[in-house]
């Protein structure tokens, strides 16, 4: 049937993005909690993540404040490698043998630091309540490993979860802030070498572009962000060293028209927020499965802090569900 015999109002139908929005769940532990993680993270961490720390101090101050961070008991955490790339293997205790399902999960930290155990408060957390294997590479870090580095590390990962016998069908990746960049990129470099797709995408904060995206509220929301100051983007992008020519040197431009069904997460009060509204609605447009949630009051993966605030439990909660609807049984 040509265009021309088509309903007039049809031709125009505009689907918009599916977007949640939470209140922080009521309680004192949720509030209490979440008044004296948002001073901590604004007093020893947001001040050394970026100039004039060097990029040892900012791993330092990451790796101190994340081991504060309770971790899930109901999984266990083992150590193993991959080519040159060291990994954990998250694992639930419950599950005897090999989980039927595989979560690809990449730590974010500005590509510069950060590491598989920075993230286990949220990777022990996802394989209890999923019942999966949760493989986290330490993947290279920038400027020591310019990109895509990274990159090539995490879409190998990906193959070898494949080559492990996992189902596309059975897989999702998901990621934070610089792994949220590296979750959508692993999904499209992995389907340009002839890769399967994974089942699904998880991103949490994720981060795109380290330039403010048309009509960007990053200024208004930098006071509000108790953890990412812009100066930061401008250091990490000298120490990435992306070749302006690359073809995976923009997600921006990339096709998104075979994109898995993505979740995005993100807090009401933080300069990536435009980001994650940029994937959803660009995603939507192109007729892709995409979902956002924004979390009012809340901060840049604000799900690390799991073990002491409700709202994050039932954030990650909230991922499990997406992966298991979008997930092959």
């Amino acid at each position: 049937m040509s265009a021309a015999n088509l309903d007039p109002q049809a031709q125009h139908v505009q689907v918009h993005p599916v977007i949640r929005r939470y209140m922080p769940p009521a309680g004192l532990q949720e509030s209490i909690a979440a008044a004296i993680m948002r001073v901590a993270l604004k007093v020893t961490l947001k001040p050394f993540l970026g100039p004039p720390w060097p990029f040892a101090v900012q791993r330092l101050s990451l790796a101190l404040g994340s081991s504060l961070m309770p971790q899930d008991g109901r999984a266990k955490v083992q150590q193993d490698r991959i080519a040159h790339i060291p990994v954990e293997r998250v694992t639930p205790k419950a599950v005897t043998g090999k989980p039927r399902h595989a979560i690809l999960y990449l730590h974010g930290g500005a590509f510069v630091a950060g590491s598989p155990r920075t993230h286990r408060s949220i990777t022990r957390r996802l394989s209890a309540e999923s019942g999966a294997l949760v493989l986290v590479p330490h993947y290279r870090l920038a400027p020591e490993a310019p990109f895509p580095a990274q990159l090539d590390d995490c879409v190998a990962c990906y193959r070898q979860l494949l080559k492990e016998g996992y189902a596309p069908e059975r897989i999702a990746i998901a990621g934070d802030s610089a792994g949220g960049n590296l979750t959508f990129m692993t999904a499209i470099a992995a389907m340009k070498a002839g890769l399967p797709a994974p089942a699904a995408l998880v991103m949490m904060s994720p981060a795109f572009s380290l330039h403010p995206l048309p009509n960007s509220t990053h200024e208004q929301r930098e006071a509000r962000d108790p953890m990412i100051r812009l100066a930061w983007g401008a250091l990490v992008e000298k120490a990435l060293a992306v070749p302006a020519n690359h073809p995976f040197a923009n997600p921006l431009a990339q096709d998104v028209s075979r994109l898995p069904p993505s979740l995005v997460q993100v807090g009401e009060d933080e300069v990536l927020y435009d980001n994650a509204v940029w994937l959803v609605e660009t995603a939507t447009a192109a007729g892709r499965t995409a979902e956002l949630e924004i979390y009012l009051k809340r901060w840049h993966v604000f799900q690390a802090h799991a073990a002491l605030m409700p709202g994050s439990l039932r954030a990650l909660d909230r991922q499990v569900e997406f992966m298991k609807r979008h997930w092959q049984s």
